[in-house]
């Protein structure tokens, strides 16, 4: 197990840290910002959960399960800066954005009745969000980027008035990890009387987050990228002053004042329960703790400023060779990957997986191209990232590429 009285230098430690993540003995992972890589001790994890089933069958709940969201929730909000009981689980984001938003649906709102969004957030979360608005006869007003990489927070700021009830857009947008000034959003939102709904899933774990110096109303992230987590472990963060007056109608037993009574009536428990639903997924869940407590044991400042170096590096490297990068090349505003149109994007990411060096691929529109995304990460070395490119010019120059086919229907 993780020794959680002895930090972890990225300087000194770097080959021991490295140590507790198999998949780097076996390729050049630079996808940390699809999946990160898996924490060796997540197996032992898994195992004591199978024991505990195997040996306590359904007193396994009385023994861990049933506080386990709650632990995990716990440890997520001493990452995030937000105060213990705060943080409740859940599967995914998007169902996620779908209770923070169900907090409204039976809401005197008056004429607020407009959500505000940019294209640039996830797609699966502008699915939910424009299906909710179509029941709920809100207005989605969505801020476009028109090909840009990101959208500057004045445009997001003055589309935010009397009708607006939401402000729901990224920390980090996914593609081109821009960071966008949630301070000012949230401030200004505010201001407006409008609540916020932040989408931090490409956020905590590489870019610092402090949700209460942000003063976000909600805050959504996950475990499955930058925290080493994998699938199943969204967590949804509200602000301790909104969540005493609100009610979720997307709800569940877990949120009962009592559970095991198993009144007709709902009652809301207190705490980050009062946002959960149904019985949680216990198995993720133990995979979830190994990587917070190497992030912990590492720091989030130094994990901040081995990204900035490398992620500079991998915009250096592209640059130089004419590739057109579609990040910020200013580090305060740039998250944790780079996005870089490579020639045959598709077919180059293709060759470099045969050559078992991973990464992520992006397919664009008319006015945003297809990108190749790089996500290095706090086990990731520098000689690493100089390979990719000797490859990339390998592939390019040969013609490797012409091998493989230059279009996907499934991406990572």
């Amino acid at each position: 197990m993780i020794d959680p009285n002895t930090d972890w230098s990225l300087e000194k430690d770097l080959d021991h840290i490295r140590k507790n993540f198999p998949i780097l003995d076996k390729c050049v992972y630079l996808i940390s910002n699809s999946l990160g890589a898996v924490p060796l001790q997540v197996r032992e994890a898994l195992d004591q959960f199978y024991t505990i089933w195997a040996e306590e069958g359904v007193t396994a709940w009385e023994k861990e399960w049933w506080l386990l969201s709650q632990k995990v929730g716990n440890r997520v909000a001493s990452l995030i800066g937000a105060e213990e009981n705060t943080v409740a689980m859940m599967t995914n984001a998007t169902l996620c954005h779908w209770v923070a938003l169900s907090t409204q649906f039976s809401s005197d709102n008056g004429a607020r009745n407009k959500v505000v969004m940019t294209d640039h957030d996830f797609p699966s979360v502008i699915y939910a969000v424009a299906k909710i608005c179509s029941f709920m006869d809100w207005e989605l007003d969505i801020v476009q980027s028109r090909g840009r990489p990101g959208i500057e927070v004045d445009e997001i700021l003055k589309r935010v008035d009397e009708k607006t009830l939401f402000v729901a857009t990224s920390h980090v947008y996914f593609k081109s990890a821009y960071i966008q000034d949630v301070f000012r959003i949230a401030q200004h939102a505010r201001s407006n009387g409008a609540l916020t709904l932040i989408d931090g899933y490409h956020a905590p774990g590489t870019v610092p987050v402090d949700v209460k110096e942000l003063g976000v109303d909600f805050y959504i992230g996950g475990c499955l990228k930058w925290l080493c987590g994998g699938p199943g472990n969204a967590f949804l963060y509200v602000r301790p002053e909104c969540r005493e007056t609100l009610e979720p109608l997307l709800t569940g037993w877990l949120a009962h004042k009592n559970p095991f009574a198993f009144s007709q009536e709902m009652e809301y428990t207190e705490g980050a329960y009062k946002l959960m639903s149904g019985t949680p997924p216990i198995s993720c869940l133990y995979t979830a703790m190994a990587g917070l407590e190497i992030i912990q044991k590492i720091g989030k400042r130094p994990i901040r400023q081995k990204s900035i170096e490398q992620t500079g590096m991998l915009i250096a490297n592209a640059s130089g060779r004419g590739f057109p990068v579609h990040t910020p090349v200013e580090k305060e505003k740039r998250g944790g990957a780079v996005s870089i149109g490579l020639p045959y994007a598709h077919q180059v990411k293709q060759a470099l997986i045969r050559k078992k060096v991973k990464v992520d691929f992006r397919k664009g529109t008319d006015e945003d191209p297809d990108v190749v995304r790089v996500g290095p990460h706090f086990y990731t070395k520098d000689e690493e990232i100089e390979l990719l490119f000797h490859l990339i010019d390998k592939i390019l120059a040969s013609g490797e590429y012409k091998k493989f086919a230059s279009k996907s229907e499934l991406v990572t």
